[in-house]
């Protein structure tokens, strides 16, 4: 069975290609000046084409749809039971030991 290759990746494989063409590329120009080297030249044609079909390929390929959560801050989180978390009444004089650590300190 056939794995299938995200957009990333093709994007991946393609800077590859184009740096293997540029690498290339260098290496049949510093070759001219002594000899032609046509085997660099078909090789560097190949790399050429092949990143031109990376490049496409990733330009086609449809993007990943990222699932994104739910923004946190829309609503309250839910707890189970539904404790109080914080007690932010102002402290009163009929029970006094029934506030929180905030209103204590204060």
């Amino acid at each position: 069975m056939r794995k299938r290759i995200p957009k990333s990746g093709y994007r991946v494989l393609a800077v590859i290609w184009t740096l293997a063409a540029a690498s290339i590329a260098v290496a049949f120009v510093r070759c001219l000046p002594v000899e032609f080297n046509l085997f660099l030249l078909l090789l560097l044609a190949l790399s050429i084409l092949t990143a031109s079909n990376f490049w496409r390929t990733y330009h086609n390929t449809p993007g990943e749809e990222l699932q994104t959560p739910e923004d946190p801050f829309a609503a309250p989180p839910k707890f189970s039971g539904d404790p109080v978390l914080f007690d932010d009444d102002p402290p009163s004089a009929a029970q006094p030991n029934k506030d929180s650590e905030e209103n204590d300190n204060e």
